[in-house]
């Protein structure tokens, strides 16, 4: 199971809209199925295994009282109106991403417990990488380049597999990619797609250039070509998704080549980043379509989305400095977004017709810590320095133990960076990119527990 764990959480697409999208999408299924075929042919195993600590039972105890605390306070003050989802949505809302951590924390305990199920999620995710480029990435990257080869293909995709936004202006040519010219992979839009490859694959690739891991021979020691076409093809989809998080990611790419790498390789990635500045610089002022992409995805960003985007982040980060604590909860976040976002960035037709009525949660970190508070970002804080010190002093060292830990390390910093926007963070495809790294630990810390015993 552990070579489909990532395969099957991209299928983000969900079957109806009234349940909670947690519960709603192929992953979801995926899991309860696999979950209750373990639990039957061991009943009694998961009571009797000492699956969480518990420090981390009495964290998620207290953030839902908290929640449910700070959802009675803001209707007392707020009532039901257009702003909210109802009390009672908003803590359903809650409850569910909860039990979206505890599936998939069981998922890998179940099927990552020894180093050939961690090598066989490591190459499934790649295998899945390289199939999702063949036959999703590959035909909408040819369409939004303006060839229509695969235009009928693109548009099946976005009809049968792909969320869609309720805009019909954004899908007049049949798909996202054929009207926006934009890849949007298995995601509903693009930005959500960078920040999916920057999370699940990216790290894994960059982590194996480091060490001269091949996926094919699963090997160390080896010149890995495929990651190095791996991430050429990352790069050029970040570019053509035509989207700031795909930018950033690139420059967080480019930052951990030339900084985290060693030997010959790093003084190649320098020259390699020296040589693309100085060419970047050259066309940025020579050719006007370069220009315009720079300034349009990345330094001046303009229009009605930028100014709710940053007017939206600002209005976060305000609430979080009046509520630093505990946060408002998740269920009234509207309100204080339409008393703290300035002025200026009001003054549109999309927030008049939108945000006003419902403000989006625009920047995953402003939200965190406007909805949360200090309290609860800070334990958070504690357990990842608590997993590195695992990492480095509690199991093996060994190839695979500096090869995961160094994919770790990449993604912890570039999902860090990546949540200043937003992107699917709370997908069953972000937390599994996460927890598989608990797991490895967990697991290697099992095995020298039983060798000393």
């Amino acid at each position: 199971m552990s070579a489909w764990l990532i395969f099957f959480s991209l299928f983000v697409k969900p079957f109806t809209q009234s349940i909670p999208q947690p519960f709603a999408v192929l992953p979801f299924f995926v899991i309860v199925l696999y979950l209750a075929f373990q639990v039957s042919l061991d009943p009694q195993g998961i009571l009797k295994a000492k699956v969480f600590q518990g420090k981390v039972i009495l964290y998620f105890a207290l953030l839902t009282l908290s929640e449910i605390v700070l959802l009675i306070w803001n209707y007392s003050k707020f009532g039901s109106d257009s702003q909210d989802f109802n009390i009672l949505g908003s803590f359903v809302g809650f409850i569910s991403t909860i039990i979206s951590f505890l599936l998939v924390y069981f998922l890998l305990y179940f099927s990552i417990k020894s180093d050939f199920d961690m090598q066989r999620f490591i190459r499934g995710s790649m295998l899945t990488l390289f199939l999702m480029g063949v036959f999703i990435l590959l035909p909408q990257l040819t369409v939004a380049a303006g060839k229509n080869i695969f235009l009928g293909w693109a548009n099946l995709l976005d009809r049968s597999i792909l969320p869609r936004w309720e805009i019909p202006s954004e899908y007049l040519r049949g798909s996202y990619v054929a009207t926006l010219h934009r890849a949007n992979g298995l995601e509903i839009e693009p930005a959500f797609l960078a920040g999916q490859l920057s999370v699940v694959f990216l790290p894994w690739i960059l982590s194996a250039i480091k060490h001269n891991f091949s996926f094919l021979k699963n090997k160390f020691g080896n010149f890995p070509y495929e990651a190095y076409l791996l991430l050429a093809f990352i790069v050029i989809t970040l570019v053509l998704a035509k989207t700031t998080t795909g930018l950033v990611a690139i420059i967080l790419t480019a930052l951990i080549m030339v900084s985290d790498l060693r030997g010959p390789i790093q003084k190649f990635f320098i020259g390699a980043a020296v040589l693309a500045l100085f060419l970047l610089g050259i066309a940025y002022f020579t050719l006007p379509r370069i220009n315009g992409f720079l300034n349009n995805y990345l330094f001046a960003k303009g229009g009605f989305s930028a100014s709710d985007r940053i007017g939206g982040t600002i209005g976060l980060f305000l609430t979080f400095l009046h509520y630093p604590l505990i946060g408002v909860g998740n269920g009234y976040i509207g309100h204080y977004l339409v008393e703290y976002v300035p002025r200026n960035t009001k003054l549109n037709i999309e927030y008049l017709w939108g945000f006003s009525h419902r403000y989006s949660v625009l920047s995953d970190w402003g939200g965190f810590f406007a909805q949360y508070g200090l309290l609860f970002f800070l334990p958070i804080v504690k357990k990842v320095r608590e997993l590195f010190y695992n990492f480095r002093t509690q199991i093996v060292q060994d190839d695979l133990t500096f090869f995961v830990k160094d994919a770790a390390k990449y993604t912890m910093i570039i999902y860090s960076f990546l949540a200043l926007f937003d992107f699917n963070w709370l997908s069953y495809y972000s937390l599994i990119s996460i927890f598989v790294f608990v797991r490895f630990v967990q697991y290697r810390m099992d095995e020298k527990l039983v060798v000393k015993s």
